[in-house]
């Protein structure tokens, strides 16, 4: 080869090697973009998720506590999805962040998400915002969180709904014995006091991301573990059932001295008096029996039933039961059931005895002295009372918009599902599952109400911030 031709042949060589270098470096850049683009898109997805997910934490507090906030009050909360706490002290690394503001019958709520990269402390990957608005009353109104749907709630533990401080308050020589659980994330959310041998026997869940050593003040007062629940528990009333119509009402029963009464048909009475230590027969037959009264007054007296069916009474204004009175004593608490939609408040503080389930629309309960309730208790009340050496043997004290408080010598065996618990003296909560829940799950939970209720997430306005 002529020495002109060598030279030419090494410089079409060179050329070409730097034309395949070049297409390699250009082919590799591309290739490492849509690497780096398919990463950032995950990036911002999952960034999108995570400020989602805080729509939803925030939503779960407030449909628990509806007035959290006051007009123009905010909070912010930092953390991240899956970790047990959640806190207003900003973090470098948090993953989500949530803001609640309160502009007068509306909360807003402004949601950040964060994917990190790299190992530097507050290294960010991506980020993404979603704004929400909602009005209180269709929160308040609305399902997507926790029970309802129609279906009755769980009824798995002894459990106190307030997300806010002394959701469950124990003092004295109090206990809780069996599984128990709060909504509460607020420092102090159970509180044991110092003094005393209080404490809770049995494993206690409180709310998403919530700190067990804030939250509960004496973890050394709790026998086994504290966890966080999966998310809010959101408890709602049974529908209240319309009362029965007759074509007309048969004269008051006013008992006295030594006489007596027997029921034998359904049947509506303007009063229902019993006192003087007299009886009231009601004969249910095999089936039920459905008794409608204006006003039920057991001053100190009996109702006894006869027959293997059920009483179903029906209570407009007033019930009163005084002294020793019984209904049912020692009988089966299935066979009676009551429901009572009168306002004013009903105390049982004296020797009572009363065996069945009782559903109060909203009247205050208050069981004192050395009464005795065997049944189910349901109230839309927003304080229940337990105190002296009364006891109640349920299945369920059922009362989510309530207060529920015990004093002195108070017990409790079976389920509570209650607004807060509090238990003063020498009180306890025993959990029992045991009973037959048949009164229970024969109420309308909501199944009619709930066709016409609107999930949250329709219902409020979102935002791409």
């Amino acid at each position: 080869m002529l020495k002109n031709e060598k030279g030419l042949a090494m410089a079409m060589a060179i050329i070409i090697g730097l034309v395949v270098t070049v297409s390699g470096i250009v082919v590799w850049q591309v290739s490492s973009s849509d690497t780096m683009q398919v990463a950032r898109d995950e990036d911002n997805t999952q960034a999108f998720f995570y400020a989602k997910s805080g729509v939803e934490l925030a939503v779960g507090l407030l449909q628990n506590d509806p007035d959290y906030l006051a007009h123009g009050e905010e909070s912010v909360f930092y953390g991240k999805l899956g970790d047990t706490a959640f806190s207003s002290t900003e973090t470098a690394d948090y993953t989500i962040k949530f803001e609640i503001e309160r502009d007068n019958n509306d909360y807003i709520i402004r949601s950040t998400g964060i994917v990190r990269s790299g190992s530097a402390l507050g290294a960010q990957a991506a980020a993404s915002a979603l704004g929400f608005r909602i009005n209180i009353q269709q929160l308040e109104e609305s399902t997507g969180v926790g029970g309802g749907g129609g279906q009755m709630p769980p009824l798995d533990m002894i459990f106190a709904i307030s997300s806010g401080t002394e959701a469950i308050n124990i003092n004295g020589s109090s206990r809780i014995e069996g599984k128990t659980g709060t909504n509460s994330t607020a420092a102090n959310g159970v509180y044991l006091s110092n003094a005393g041998g209080n404490r809770i026997i049995g494993d206690l869940l409180i709310g998403p991301g919530g700190i067990s050593g804030t939250v509960v003040n004496r973890t050394e007062k709790v026998s086994g573990s504290i966890t966080n629940l999966n998310s809010t528990r959101n408890y709602s009333l049974p529908q209240f059932p319309s009362f029965p119509e007759f074509q007309a009402c048969e004269t008051s029963i006013i008992l006295s001295g030594s006489n007596s009464w027997t029921i034998n048909s359904d049947g509506c009475y303007p009063k229902i008096e019993v006192k003087s230590n007299t009886t009231l027969t009601i004969n249910t037959g095999n089936g039920d029996r459905i008794i409608r009264v204006g006003d039920l007054d057991i001053a100190q007296g009996h109702i006894v039933l006869q027959g293997t069916g059920r009483l179903i009474i029906y209570v407009d204004n007033n019930f009163n039961m005084g002294g020793s009175s019984t209904i049912n004593n020692n009988g089966d608490f299935n066979k009676v059931i009551m429901y009572y939609q009168g306002a004013n408040e009903i105390q049982w503080t004296g020797n009572q005895r009363f065996f069945g389930s009782v559903y109060l629309k909203e009247a205050d309960l208050t069981i004192g002295g050395s009464t005795r309730i065997t049944g189910h208790i349901v109230s839309g009340a927003e304080n229940v009372e337990i105190s002296g050496n009364a006891q109640a043997y349920v299945r369920a004290i059922y009362a989510p918009h309530a207060s529920l408080v015990l004093k002195q010598s108070g017990a409790v065996r079976g389920v509570v599902v209650a607004k807060d618990i509090e238990l003063i003296g020498n009180c306890s909560i025993i959990y029992d599952d045991s009973m037959n829940i048949a009164f229970l799950e024969s109420l309308d939970w909501g199944s009619e109400e709930c066709a016409q209720t609107a999930d949250w997430r329709s219902i409020g306005q979102w935002q791409r911030l």
